[in-house]
């Protein structure tokens, strides 16, 4: 997973730590950084060799610096046609200090060409003269020097910046075309130098592939808080004289064990148009490409929240809709053999028993937890928006991705686990996400159905299982402040400490496996590398040949690469 560093920053305070601290300790929690991309922010000398040593771990490291005096927001101000070229143009730009003429042969603002001044006039990236850029006709990341020259009889010694040029993408036809509130003059680092983190999420850390779970992770190791408001993850329904969502649509789920949850949530007048830029940098940094404001409020909610959600044309579905009442019936079930459905990657599916699909009362709409359908989607035309969050099992998911050779977003998280409790709070941040970014109304309410909600997995552990299992002395309230940065709940009584798993957590078991899991939490928010190092008090025994402990071992390792947890102690 791609992380950037600014995203993190809206959840936690980061003051004080290097981009190297953070990825040492995201390390040493279990969440390996493979690379450090840096895009923009300043690199340290060693982080420029390409390699950077964190204890037994070593991660990458490669990008580009914005030199701040050299890089900074500019300000279009008209755009004019080249005296000698068709295809290129100049334009009248301040870069905050004085004015600049910028030659450039972006298409992006070529339809700007010839029109006077504009009548509210464009940021982009400016880079001076001497200002160390990519080649953005080169192939791969070849670094340059912005050198003048003079091109087709118009002297040029600066230039308006595409993403490539800068390390953000390796888009190069266009350029970037920043927010409104850019302020002029500011060095383009201060605005939105960013570095990203590219961290591996094993199977067991599933709850953390998301900003939020990265964050929390991290303010749990440095004894910091999260930064999140309530309000943040609220949606505020519109002022205005909606129609409830529960009078126009109603939820069936026919197999709660394959979803227990499914939840939806209207939003009307939505104006399909692109995100703000510095949404679409993020993404694009994450590696998601943007779409559209609405689509790209679904996919923002899901890598910062965890919750994969899919959009409905909600016009679409009350189209699809024979009764009367126009009321839409929104049916979860398993699909019929030889079913078929079209995807939004354009292809027909041949569907089995095994798949559960998201229906009305007319047919398929989508693959549950995997694709939608392209009946529904979302286009350039759509107004009225139905959003889906929902829970489902991991297995049938992850057995259904694989069967149609389609790996998604979606897929990748549903398929490891992802809570219920999440779809609510999920369908609230992209309903937010997309009224701020398309200037939709909320309707009022959300449906609701949760046939199926999980158990709590509730862990009682004493000063002893510390000490045996872990080696190390703790007292129940040093062991219960632990964990409570994870956001355990915790309560002593009777010289035990009861822990119950947050709403997030699906990973936690029961008896002695909750018990190891819980205190695999102690231990890595106490920090492994803070466990004194012990060996046995006894000579290890003399190692004998032995075919039915080879056999253990070998089915061991084959449950492991099945999925299952292997749990080892030292009594």
């Amino acid at each position: 997973m791609k992380v950037p560093i600014s995203w993190l920053k809206d959840f936690i305070d980061l003051d004080g730590l290097s981009i190297e601290d953070i990825a040492r300790k995201l390390t040493l929690a279990g969440m390996e950084v493979d690379e450090i991309r840096y895009v923009g922010l300043p690199m340290p000398d060693h982080a420029a060799q390409g390699m950077h040593s964190s204890g037994r771990h070593e991660f990458k490291t490669s990008g580009i610096d914005w030199d701040r005096e050299k890089i900074v927001v500019g300000e279009v101000r008209e755009v004019k046609p080249h005296p000698n070229a068709d295809k290129l143009t100049l334009l009248d730009l301040y870069d905050g200090q004085q004015d600049q003429v910028v030659l450039t042969g972006a298409p992006n603002i070529f339809h700007l060409k010839g029109t006077g001044k504009l009548p509210k006039p464009i940021k982009v990236a400016y880079a001076k003269e001497g200002a160390t850029l990519y080649d953005g006709h080169a192939e791969g990341q070849v670094l340059m020097t912005l050198k003048r020259a003079k091109i087709r009889g118009v002297e040029s010694y600066s230039m308006a910046c595409s993403e490539k040029e800068l390390g953000i993408t390796e888009e190069h036809e266009g350029i970037i075309l920043l927010d409104d509130d850019a302020p002029v003059g500011m060095p383009l680092v201060d605005y939105m130098g960013d570095a990203v983190l590219d961290i591996s999420i094993l199977p067991n850390m599933a709850r953390n592939a998301n900003v939020i779970g990265i964050a929390r992770e991290l303010a749990a190791m440095l004894g910091r808080g999260l930064k999140v408001e309530s309000s943040k993850l609220q949606a505020q329904p519109s002022t205005s004289n909606l129609q409830p969502v529960t009078d126009l649509v109603e939820i069936e789920i026919t197999e709660p064990e394959l979803n227990p949850r499914f939840v939806v949530g209207l939003i009307r007048n939505v104006e399909i148009k692109p995100s703000p830029y510095q949404i679409q940098r993020r993404l694009k940094l994450a590696g998601i490409r943007p779409i559209n404001n609405v689509v790209d409020a679904t996919n923002y909610a899901m890598l910062e929240l965890g919750e994969p959600l899919h959009a409905f044309d909600y016009d679409v579905l009350v189209g699809r809709v024979s009764n009367s009442t126009y009321k839409i019936k929104i049916i979860t079930r398993t699909a019929k053999d030889g079913e078929k459905l079209t995807t939004l990657d354009g292809v027909e599916r041949m569907l089995t028993a095994t798949n559960v699909l998201v229906c009305d009362e007319k047919g398929s709409l989508s693959l549950a937890g995997v694709m939608g359908g392209a009946e529904s989607e979302v286009t350039d035309s759509t107004k009225n928006i139905l959003l889906e969050g929902a829970a489902w099992n991991f297995i049938n998911i992850r057995r259904t991705a694989k069967q149609h050779n389609l790996p998604s977003e979606a897929s990748f998280r549903f398929s490891r686990g992802v809570h219920p409790s999440l779809a609510e709070q999920g369908v609230l941040l992209g309903l937010k996400y997309m009224a701020e970014w398309s200037g939709g109304a909320i309707a009022p309410d959300l449906v609701d159905a949760y046939p199926l909600p999980p158990k709590d997995a509730v862990v009682n552990i004493t000063v002893n299982d510390v000490k045996r299992w872990l080696g190390i002395d703790l007292t129940l309230e040093q062991t219960a402040d632990l964990l409570k940065r994870l956001e355990f709940k915790c309560k002593i009584t009777d010289n035990r400490l009861q822990v119950t798993a947050p709403d997030h957590r699906l990973d936690i078991g029961e008896g002695i496996v909750g018990m190891a899991d819980v205190l695999e939490e102690v231990a890595r928010v106490y920090g492994y590398d803070n466990i004194p190092t012990t060996t046995m008090a006894d000579a290890l025994p003399p190692q004998v040949g032995n075919p039915v402990h080879e056999w253990e071992e070998h089915l061991r390792d084959l449950l492991v690469a099945l999925g299952f947890r292997r749990l080892s102690r030292i009594a």
